[in-house]
């Protein structure tokens, strides 16, 4: 095995990249909706849905950082020290909203309803407050949307890499053999 540093991520990284991207993805667009549809069976699936997929993203942002911190990563892109410094505080920092975006919805579900996991249930872990409960899910939207901010940020820098750079970012991140 070579100590070398690699020119891409490896498959495992990737693949969790990938799936994070597009439940996160799904996540945000399906919590934008959820307030304003109707009191429903249907609203009540998709709520239960919703809290499924972001225990599920939860648990693998956790195996995620495992994964980062206990693997060989590519060096920086090259650029200025402060596009280095940026770019490594933003990764950080959408590490850590991953985590705190559904520990918060888990937080106010323990106050409220209590939180499902597809069809299995578990109770409130603390006594029910329904006033807690909201105004913590406020705080559950807003660092949603701090998220999505951020992960609009990390498409763009990507985009400027690709198209305008052209440095071949994407072949770090995507499945396949380096070039």
């Amino acid at each position: 095995m070579s100590n070398a540093t690699p020119q891409r991520y490896n498959n495992t990284a990737i693949l969790l990249h990938w799936a994070l991207a597009i439940l996160i993805i799904g996540l945000l667009v399906m919590g934008y909706f959820m307030p304003d549809l109707p009191k429903t069976p249907l609203r009540k699936l998709i709520y239960n849905t919703h809290k499924s997929f972001g225990l599920i993203v939860f648990a693998l942002v956790l195996f995620r950082i495992y994964w980062r911190l206990s693997s060989a990563v590519p060096e920086h892109v090259p650029g200025s020290p402060l596009q280095v410094k940026l770019a490594h505080y933003a990764h950080i920092f959408i590490y850590a909203l991953i985590l705190v975006v559904p520990g918060v919805g888990l937080l106010a579900s323990s106050f409220n309803h209590g939180f499902n996991l597809f069809v299995f249930h578990w109770e409130p872990l603390f006594a029910v407050d329904k006033e807690l409960a909201h105004a913590i899910m406020g705080w559950h939207g807003v660092t949603a949307y701090v998220l999505a901010g951020l992960l609009a940020v990390h498409v763009a820098a990507f985009a400027w890499h690709q198209f305008v750079q052209k440095d071949g970012l994407i072949r770090r991140i995507w499945f396949g053999v380096a070039q």
